[in-house]
């Protein structure tokens, strides 16, 4: 611009020599008459008005100079002078007020004067937008790591991730588990991790009672089962919906058990830690139902260990009741329970006849004992 207002005092300066020397020759021309006046005055004319026209077209070039110099050079937040503790202390402030328009301003212009973002801020950013159900602001975030940052962007999956749970969260099952599925195949040093967002996705969708999300779940569970070999998800998906309090979902896993062999064998195999978790969680009914489909598939030693796992826990309790109905099952169906479990429910017996008034003896009809543990 400098260079510009230099040229411009020079054509000024020769603008008004050219003026002082046409005087000077018209005057040392006195008698050369109306011809040679006119011809004087009308290349001065002449020449004025082309001085004139460079001397616009100059000024117009400041004018688009200045104009451009202060678009390139206007920043609204001013992101080149900003220390890291300052960038991250802003994006915390904007996303605790859900200003998402000056988080977007505030990215697009880190990326347009190429300034980064700490990891902090990019994963916080992504977790609030991916949990958020905001796809749209997580391919921006994309977008600005894949210009600033290719490497990172590369090295992380092109943190799909992220989108794939903003879209599920959104509602967009479908779409966000075929991008699950599809980065699942590509990236396979992150299936571990992949596996944990798909939990997640999971639990989620079975808790908010999504009926369409959780048909879409099942067929996504078969899939990785099916076609990648991979049973995490559709273990975790039965085991969400077998400990459910909801009808619908416990059909649900009944389901998922009768169209899976693999299920089934896992089942069998972790039938008992399956209990013992349920019944940290004071879920009976839950271990009711699974010793209920271990006689379905005739699991039988399985159904004695869960039996005990369960009798130890109304033991606990000092269920007398319980104990007796799981004694009186374990007869019907042949099953022996410890020499230890059933010497602890002796003598929880003898206590509790100690501690009762005498009552009048009256005989046990069978109607007084069903199997309600």
């Amino acid at each position: 611009m400098n260079t510009a207002r230099l040229q411009l005092t020079r054509y000024l300066l020769n603008y008004v020599r050219l003026i002082n020397n046409i005087q000077r020759l018209k005057t040392s021309m006195p008698h050369q008459g109306f011809y040679s006046t006119f011809t004087m005055d009308a290349f001065t004319s002449e020449l004025i008005e082309r001085h004139k026209n460079k001397f616009h077209r100059h000024d117009v070039l400041l004018s688009e100079l200045s104009v451009q110099h202060c678009t390139t050079t206007e920043s609204k937040y001013n992101v080149t002078e900003l220390t890291n503790v300052q960038m991250d202390n802003m994006f915390t402030d904007l996303l605790s007020k859900n200003k998402d328009k000056q988080v977007q301003d505030l990215i697009l212009e880190c990326q347009n004067y190429r300034k980064f973002i700490t990891n902090e801020s990019l994963k916080k950013l992504f977790r609030h937008y991916g949990n958020g159900g905001k796809p749209e602001m997580v391919v921006m975030l994309q977008t600005f790591i894949a210009t600033i940052d290719p490497i990172s962007y590369k090295r992380n999956g092109e943190f799909l991730h992220h989108l794939a749970r903003a879209q599920c969260m959104k509602g967009n099952s479908e779409k966000g588990l075929s991008l699950l599925k599809s980065i699942y195949i590509k990236y396979t040093g992150y299936r571990s991790f992949y596996r944990l967002i798909f939990r997640d996705l999971i639990q989620d969708s079975v808790l908010n009672r999504s009926e369409a999300s959780l048909m879409v779940f099942k067929k996504y569970v078969i899939e990785f089962s099916e076609e990648l070999s991979e049973h995490y998800p559709l273990v975790c998906f039965w085991h969400i919906c077998w400990a459910s309090s909801w009808f619908s979902d416990q059909m649900l896993s009944n389901d998922l058990l009768e169209m899976s062999e693999v299920l089934q064998e896992i089942v069998r195999d972790k039938a008992t830690a399956f209990s013992i978790m349920a019944l940290k969680d004071f879920n009976e009914d839950a271990v009711v139902r699974l010793l209920q489909t271990l006689l379905k598939y005739d699991m039988m030693i399985e159904y004695a260990a869960v039996l005990q796992v369960l009798f130890n826990y109304k033991l606990k309790n000092r269920d007398i009741r319980g104990c007796t109905e799981i004694i009186r099952n374990c007869e019907v169906l042949g099953i022996v329970l410890p020499s230890n479990q059933q010497g602890r429910y002796i003598t929880m017996l003898i206590e509790d006849k100690k501690r009762r008034p005498e009552e009048p003896s009256r005989k046990p009809s069978l109607k007084d004992f069903k199997l309600k543990f």
